[in-house]
């Protein structure tokens, strides 16, 4: 065979297996979808941690601070003065006073959902919204349950030596969560020590920065009329 006739058969060798390429590329462009696309798992529900400035606390064994993500069945150990706040989206939040282990679960359905603090040590204030159960379980606590009908506030404290104390406020007093703001005890509870009239620092703060000016101007507009 000459060098011509070589090429030729090259070239022809060259288009046929192009043309090949070509019909298998537009085949499978055509072919239509087996199935439908998979489905997205949903993303799973974090909460958000916030500590008292900003100072790190142990989850999971792990050193973490303000803006770390906490997933369901993390175990949560705050150090001595140093509180932390948990968010979890739109179920609730989670208080956490100084010297506090806890495991905390969470989960969402719908427009609901749960959370549960296991509670081994320390004080917590759970609170959460409507359609979302809520509940503390420790040693020697029973009934320390949010109902998912109304939501609500629960406040536990469980110290060494000491019995379990329910909604009585001590959690609060015990300096749970990040800040003062956001981790009232419930309604009913008894009142933080300290404070005006005894209504605790959270309370009195707030009654300060409500009425400053009225306050203020009751002592210095309006003073005592002098004696004759």
């Amino acid at each position: 065979m000459n060098f011509r006739n070589q090429k030729i058969l090259s070239a022809a060798a060259l288009f046929v297996i192009f043309a090949v390429t070509q019909v298998y590329i537009g085949v499978s462009f055509a072919k239509p979808n087996g199935g439908s696309a998979p489905a997205v798992s949903p993303q799973q529900l974090m909460g958000i941690l916030t500590t008292r400035d900003n100072q790190p606390i142990l989850v999971n064994g792990v050193s973490a601070v303000s803006g770390a993500t906490i997933p369901s069945g993390a175990t949560v150990e705050t150090p001595d003065k140093v509180g932390a706040t948990i968010n979890i989206g739109a179920l609730g939040s989670l208080c956490i006073a100084p010297n506090t282990r806890l495991t905390v679960q969470f989960s969402q359905s719908g427009n609901g959902g749960d959370i549960n603090a296991n509670l081994a040590q320390g004080c917590v204030i759970l609170t959460t919204l409507k359609n979302v159960k809520g509940a503390i379980t420790a040693p020697q606590v029973s009934g320390a349950q949010i109902s998912p009908t109304t939501g609500g506030t629960i406040d536990v404290c469980l110290q060494p030596g000491e019995a379990a104390k329910v909604n009585q406020a001590a959690a609060a007093n015990a300096g749970a969560g990040a800040s003062g703001l956001g981790c009232n005890p419930p309604a009913g509870a008894a009142a933080v020590p300290g404070g005006l009239f005894g209504l605790g620092r959270t309370a009195t703060a707030a009654i300060f920065a409500g009425t400053g000016g009225v306050v203020a101007c009751i002592v210095f507009c309006n003073p005592s009329p002098s004696t004759p």
